[in-house]
């Protein structure tokens, strides 16, 4: 009863991953010395900061550049006030069928009952979605976008086993608007961890600086996901960002570990 009254639930997991916890450590490092009382006092006092100390406007993973924090405060505070998006066009029907095949699922497979809360969800994150778009209406691409993050919310909250076979069923709805190269990222750092524990399991103590994963396994894991082409992932700034390369002579994949 507490969790349904929830729109989004997010599950926090703590795994390794060198890469991340690399980038991770530099940015707390690099927050501490922006926010220091001397750097502070260098830049009131018109003094050169290092541009490593300054803030950054582009993510180093995916090189995206950021939106500064003013002008993204400006903008939460015009849709608040001024967007108001109306329901009139919602496609009725998908959500009442969707929300008939989870409670359906969720007897079957004994996971967190779906309650008319649920429908509620979709339609409040709908209004927040199409009001982030500065929208009017809400649309069916609205609909669709928080049907997905309920669904992926609400998915990786049960056990494994009924996981696999939720997101199995309603994979239509996971799909949707994905970012297929994120998700290949994914099931790669899955596959770098396991072969990270077993190259240590089989020789302790001794420090690695590359991790090779065979490509087969990576196309068995997206196959599953019905995802064929592999050769935009291995150009896109995710694969590349997080020091992968890709060796067509040996169809390998390999990170470098700093």
């Amino acid at each position: 009863p507490i969790l349904s009254r929830f729109d989004i639930l997010c599950v926090v997991r703590d795994t390794v991953d060198a890469v991340e916890d690399e980038r991770l450590a530099k940015f707390v490092v690099g927050s501490h010395i922006r926010n220091h009382p001397q750097t502070r006092l260098d830049r009131e006092e018109g003094i050169a900061v290092d541009a490593s100390e300054q803030t950054q406007l582009t993510d180093a993973r995916n090189g995206v550049e950021l939106i500064p924090q003013q002008l993204l405060r400006k903008y939460i505070m015009y849709a608040r006030e001024n967007i108001h998006p109306k329901l009139h066009q919602i496609p009725q029907e998908k959500i009442a069928k969707l929300f008939a095949d989870m409670r359906r699922e969720s007897m079957a497979t004994g996971s967190v009952p779906i309650t008319v809360r649920h429908v509620e969800s979709i339609i409040r994150m709908s209004e927040a979605h199409a009001k982030m778009h500065l929208r009017t209406y809400v649309t069916e691409d609205d609909v669709n976008a928080s049907i997905r993050a309920m669904l992926e919310c609400f998915i990786s909250t049960q056990k494994f086993s009924v996981m696999r076979q939720m997101r199995r069923n309603f994979s239509r709805f996971l799909s949707y608007k994905k970012d297929n190269n994120e998700l290949l990222l994914f099931l790669l750092k899955q596959l770098v961890k396991e072969q990270v524990h077993y190259r240590q399991a089989q020789n302790q103590g001794v420090e690695m600086n590359t991790v090779v994963v065979a490509e087969s396994d990576l196309m068995d894991k997206a196959r599953q996901l019905n995802i064929q082409n592999m050769t935009q992932f291995y150009r896109s700034d995710h694969f590349l960002n997080n020091h992968f390369t890709y060796d067509l002579k040996r169809k390998q994949i390999v990170q470098a570990l700093f």
